[in-house]
């Protein structure tokens, strides 16, 4: 069974996360492993693309009795991280193995001791749930692959044993993965702040996220967005194209309405997004009835609309820039001249029940509407289509059922990225994903007839090539130096706080709002005394980084509990010391402050990227700042 022996969301050096340490049973190694296959089975079945081992690691030597428990250990550290994101959770490291030694109480045991990511407001036995299961996995593949060949009951066990119940404790939406993968390859700082939502950067230049939402968005905007109606007179009233519509409340409204606009109509839910309970192409009174039905099954208010020629483009707007163009067109199958229709929809639905059932796309249909869809393009399950031909499956591209995107952007006329832009900062929505009907996107939309249909505050970022290409201009436009601000440390007793009030003075110099803090005092910029609920370093830097008005920081060091609770950063500017003993954080421990003040060094010295601390002579003296401090042991 896994235990979490140190649960502190701290950074220690080790991960590019915040980390938490486990203890790793093996309740037996196989002797004999054939490790290819056991990697190919990984790879294959799990879509896991396998690291390396770390050079570092003392067992490296896969023979040795050792050198196998920890082989495995890697392998289920990568498949639990893999299981992690299978669930949305964002772990982008596998971790790092500390020690491997034999249990002693478990003959043909083994134990681990490893470091791994840990995420805010996740539960200890989570966390333990799935670590336990990726070390069954690995132990039972390593041992006997082919006992492993059912793999949709494999699979369908770790969705409802594994997934389903990480899932249920931290709710992460499809854009938030991606949107911190790339954070993370960038090194912008970001912790989950609970519910889904995250801190992005700190201090001065942080943000929040949620889903794709972001903290700066109107919440005015984003309510009057989701309401396709009131949208669309904010828009027309705005001097935007925006469709003609009409809410209707029963389907002789919606037939009266058809009088206006005559024929096609489109009917929709006015407040429901990812295109349900949308029907289009409605040219006969039978089908906008059935059509209303739908949409009111779905909301209580419907609206009948005027079908525009064209298709769907989306717009993404990140403050006021187009980054990208998609041309958003139905699911659908591309011929290759020799293949039927219904033999092209197994052989891609074939390609995706090969994934894990958590990685696999919606599958092809070839339902009613399916059959509807190629009847009305001339085609029939039957058909042989083309080389390069594409039959469609829906009439439109939606989330539930997929669809096909062709990027337009750097064929996008300008007229037409104005008005997308002018929409979002109508709705005051610093990331929105803009709608524009148009028979032709290359050309203006007063020339045309296209017309904005929707404006989403909530896009979907990262779910195609062309979005995850345009992530590193996200985070680019909306935080300021990679989220970052400086942060600083102070190692002393009475002295480092004379010393982080100089540094102080000096940010003060530059125009910069510095705030310092030790374990037990937090001085505004102006040097003010900024009273805390929080005790501790820790806590009450987390509570600085989190708050807007701290434009640099100041850490004072003067007891060794770093060492017990390590730093909420990841990364330190500047390292100086003043060559005084520190205190101990709790009474009975050593009393040897030179190693003390060495342990600690050790571990600063390494989130300062090795280099040498400074050793400066504290020229500010502040007696009563320092009577204030308490050095609480």
């Amino acid at each position: 069974m896994t235990q979490t022996t140190f649960s502190a969301a701290a950074f220690r050096g080790r991960l590019r996360q915040p980390e938490q340490t486990l203890r790793l049973q093996l309740s037996h190694c196989p002797q004999v492993i054939d490790w290819p296959a056991l990697d190919a089975w990984l790879r294959d079945k799990l879509g896991l693309a396998l690291q390396s081992p770390l050079p570092a690691l003392p067992f490296a030597a896969e023979q040795s009795p050792a050198g196998v428990a920890g082989a495995l250990c890697w392998r289920i550290l990568q498949v639990a991280a893999e299981l992690q994101r299978a669930a949305r959770m964002p772990v982008f490291e596998p971790g790092r193995i500390l020690a491997v030694q034999a249990d002693e109480l478990r003959p043909g045991g083994w134990l681990a001791e490893v470091a791994v990511a840990h995420i805010d407001y996740v539960p200890a036995q989570s966390t333990c749930l799935v670590y336990d299961a990726a070390t069954l996995l690995v132990l039972g593949v390593a041992a006997d692959p082919e006992s492993f060949t059912t793999l949709e009951s494999l699979y369908q066990q770790l969705e409802v044993k594994v997934l389903q119940p990480l899932r249920a404790v931290m709710q992460v939406g499809l854009s938030a993965l991606p949107l911190l993968a790339c954070a993370h390859e960038r090194g912008i700082p970001w912790r989950h702040l609970g519910a889904g939502l995250f801190q992005l950067g700190w201090g001065a230049n942080r943000m929040h996220v949620q889903h794709s939402k972001v903290g700066s968005d109107s919440a005015l905007g984003v309510a009057v967005a989701q309401n396709k109606w009131i949208a669309c007179e904010w828009m027309r009233r705005a001097g935007l194209p925006a469709p003609q519509h009409r809410m209707v409340g029963n389907e002789t409204e919606a037939v009266a309405a058809q009088a206006a606009f005559g024929w096609p109509l489109v009917v929709k839910p006015t407040d429901c997004d990812r295109g349900e309970g949308v029907t289009v192409d409605i040219t006969s009174e039978a089908s906008l009835r059935s059509a209303y039905r739908e949409a009111a099954g779905l909301s209580s208010q419907v609206l009948v609309e005027r079908q525009v020629a064209g298709t769907c483009h989306r717009l993404l707007v990140v403050r006021g820039e187009v980054l990208y163009t998609l041309k958003r067109m139905p699911v659908a199958v591309q011929g290759d001249g020799q293949r039927t229709i219904s033999e092209l929809i197994t052989a891609a639905n074939a390609v995706q029940q090969a994934l894990p059932n958590w990685a696999r796309e919606p599958l092809y249909p070839s339902d009613a509407l399916a059959l509807a869809c190629l009847q009305q393009g001339g085609w029939s399950l039957a058909s042989v289509p083309p080389a390069g031909a594409w039959a469609r499956l829906r009439r439109v591209e939606s989330t539930q059922w997929g669809g096909l995107a062709e990027d337009y952007s750097v064929r996008l006329h300008p007229d037409n990225a104005a008005i997308a832009c002018q929409a979002a900062a109508l709705f005051g929505l610093d990331v929105a994903g803009i709608d524009i009907i148009s028979p032709d996107i290359t050309r203006p939309w007063h020339e045309n007839g296209a017309i904005i249909n929707e404006v989403n505050s909530a896009p979907m970022l990262g779910q195609s090539d062309s979005s995850r290409r345009t992530l590193p201009r996200v985070l680019k436009l909306l935080l300021s130096g990679q989220g970052r601000i400086p942060v600083e440390v102070c190692v002393g007793a009475s002295q480092a706080l004379q010393m982080a009030r100089q540094r102080q003075q000096e940010w003060m110099e530059q125009g910069v709002a510095c705030y310092v803090t030790s374990h037990g005092l937090t001085l505004d910029a102006l040097g003010g005394v900024v009273p805390m609920a929080q005790e501790g370093l820790f806590a009450r830097g987390m509570a600085l980084l989190a708050n807007k008005a701290v434009a640099a920081l100041v850490l004072v060091v003067q007891t060794d509990e770093v060492l017990y609770n390590g730093l909420p950063v990841d990364r330190l500017d500047r390292l100086m010391v003043s060559g005084e003993p520190l205190l101990p954080l709790y009474k009975g421990a050593s009393s040897d402050g030179a190693a003390r003040v060495d342990e600690v060094l050790g571990f600063l010295q390494t989130l300062s990227g090795g280099a040498e601390p400074i050793r400066i002579e504290p020229a500010v003296s502040c007696p009563q700042v320092e009577n204030a401090l308490s050095l609480a042991t």
